[in-house]
């Protein structure tokens, strides 16, 4: 019951702040000894976690522009991407027209988007009733970019996947459609591996990037992780458990990440947890990751419990998990 309530809070508060533009849907070594406050940030980049989401949003690159192309095409459905939307809250989007001569309405969702080389959850779902034309579009959530450092939109790599309106049976699935926009392509920084690293093995990498506990909307603590795919196969990391002063957290992360791409996600330490069990300051927190094949589920590897470092800069780094 605890781990719903948790969601269905988490769920409502993420809804409240990233309300979604109307096109979207379409018809291992112990750390050192000081606490956190829950209040103050001890994050592996104090000067990027003290820029607030709404500065970032402000800050954020909106001129970028991306030529009108067809990005799909067979005998009934065919795909044009129109533009860059910058206007909808929630993130920029691709803009989408479809025209569609099917016997049967069909959805288009998008479960994988890359930009800048890292991962990004995207929000799509345009439904197009048969033998009909209709318009939406695919948004990339300020949240993503922030936590990825991404300030403009230079190469947006993204997957569609077609499906049928009333059963949701798979109609078809594209590769990764690449889209260079108007940007300087020259002007892309080199990805940022620096911290605390819990995994390196197996061409798959997990760093630590420190605990965050001042964002704009949080619903608690979070501790940003830095992923990378260096497999030829498509992965997911997720967590196993997560600890925070060694009472058990309900939080979750489950990262899918294609391969050669980077990711940079976030496991949050919910209000509600921390309430329950009266945690006033962080004094530790302990996480173990899962790593699979998303295709088949099967598991490459698994780290054991690894004691976060809650100031990294005074504490060296190690990947000496616990037993």
């Amino acid at each position: 019951m605890k781990k719903i309530i948790c969601l269905m809070l988490c769920a409502l508060a993420a809804l409240s702040v990233c309300a979604c533009d109307k096109d979207n849907t379409q018809t291992v070594t112990e750390s050192a000894s000081e606490t956190v406050p829950i209040r103050e940030t001890q994050a592996a980049t104090p000067d990027e976690s003290d820029v607030s989401l709404k500065s970032f949003i402000a800050s954020f690159d909106k001129t970028p522009t991306a030529e009108e192309q067809v990005v799909y095409e067979d005998k009934d459905l065919k795909i044009t991407l129109t533009g860059i939307d910058y206007a909808a809250i929630s993130g920029p989007g691709l803009k989408f027209s479809v025209e569609s001569t099917c016997s049967k309405g069909v959805i288009i969702q998008s479960p994988y988007a890359v930009v800048n080389n890292y991962m990004i959850s995207p929000e799509m779902n345009i439904e197009v009733p048969e033998g009909k034309t209709a318009a939406g579009t695919l948004t990339l959530p300020y949240f993503n970019l922030a936590i990825s450092q991404i300030t403009s939109l230079q190469k947006i790599g993204f997957v569609l996947r077609i499906v049928e309106a009333k059963t949701y049976e798979p109609v078809s699935t594209t590769d990764l459609i690449t889209v260079t926009t108007s940007a300087d392509q020259d002007a892309q920084p080199a990805c940022d591996d620096s911290g605390q690293i819990a995994y390196d093995d197996n061409d798959i990498k997990i760093v630590l990037k420190g605990v965050n506990t001042d964002r704009a909307y949080s619903d608690g603590a979070e501790l940003l992780v830095y992923l990378y795919n260096g497999t030829d196969n498509i992965i997911a990391i997720r967590t196993d458990d997560v600890l925070v002063n060694g009472c058990e957290m309900t939080s979750a992360m489950n990262c899918t990440i294609l391969p050669d791409k980077y990711a940079a996600d976030v496991v949050t330490f919910y209000t509600l947890d921390m309430m329950e069990y009266g945690i006033d300051e962080i004094d530790s927190v302990k996480v173990s990751f899962g790593i699979k094949d998303a295709d088949n589920w099967e598991t490459i590897d698994s780290t054991g419990l690894i004691s976060v470092e809650l100031k990294p800069d005074e504490t060296a780094c190690s990947t000496e998990a616990e037993e």
